[in-house]
């Protein structure tokens, strides 16, 4: 799926009511079939607006919460430091990763209404896809999970 795919589902996440990181996430979801149910989902509710505070962005949040989720099906070289990329190719994009500062150096335009937010999150689901790119073309195998306890030795 393109990065422009992503963008459209992002916006119109967005625009039935869901907020900036919820957004990101289920354009994850639609592009690599990531699992979010209903607990992420509801966990992310709570990022909105820099969690209500201005702070980190929500839309932020979700691109890392969802390289999170990808991390664990389709490993990324940048491993560990994936979080710290994201966050300063958030950054060199916005110019903030501050929610209270992004919004207040908007244009008027984009302060009507969440038009800003719109743009804002459709275009952090791009990044996420761009960083992904050539890196979740083959699901691995995915390992046997270990329950802590031998079965056979009964």
């Amino acid at each position: 799926m393109s990065k422009s795919q992503a963008s459209q589902i992002a916006q119109e996440a967005m625009k039935s009511g869901n907020n900036c990181c919820q957004s990101v996430l289920l354009a994850a979801n639609k592009v690599w079939d990531i699992p979010v149910g209903e607990d992420i989902l509801a966990a992310a509710s709570l990022f909105a607006q820099g969690m209500s505070s201005g702070c980190t962005c929500g839309a932020l949040t979700g691109m890392v919460m969802a390289a999170g989720i990808m991390h664990k099906s389709y490993p990324h070289p940048a491993g560990s430091k994936l979080p710290q990329q994201l966050h300063d190719q958030f950054k060199q994009e916005f110019g903030s990763t501050c929610c209270r500062v992004i919004r207040k150096n908007r244009s008027p335009i984009e302060k009507i209404g969440n038009k800003g937010c719109i743009k804002l999150t459709s275009r952090t689901a791009e990044i996420l896809v761009a960083e992904w790119e050539g890196y979740s073309d083959v699901r691995p195998e995915k390992p046997t999970p270990d329950i802590g306890y031998n079965t056979n030795s009964r």
